[in-house]
């Protein structure tokens, strides 16, 4: 029998498949153990704190769905949220902006 997160590995690699053939990222809805950290490193319990808060690794976090009692992302915003994140070549131009930024 196939483990929870076999079966979330499996459902993030069909729906990359997609995308790559051209299928429209706003139409692709992952469940949140796929994503969760899957495509964002985060665990799912953080996930579940950033839905209250709004706020994901210091920043507004991604659009969810919810249907009934499931929460879904749009691969779409997944995507969104990740291009959105700074780059740095060092930690300590990291931590410059960091302090820029408080």
């Amino acid at each position: 029998m196939p483990t929870k997160q076999h079966d979330s590995s499996n459902t993030l690699a069909n729906a990359l498949a997609r995308y790559r053939d051209g299928f429209d990222p706003a139409l692709i809805e992952l469940p949140e153990t796929a994503v969760f950290p899957g495509l964002i490193p985060a665990a799912p319990t953080t996930a579940r704190k950033s839905r209250c808060t709004g706020t994901l690794l210091g920043k507004p976090a991604p659009r969810f769905i919810r249907r009934g009692r499931a929460i879904r992302y749009r691969l779409k915003d997944v995507l969104d949220w990740l291009a959105e994140g700074e780059g740095y070549a060092s930690t300590a131009e990291a931590a410059v902006a960091g302090r820029a930024a408080s």
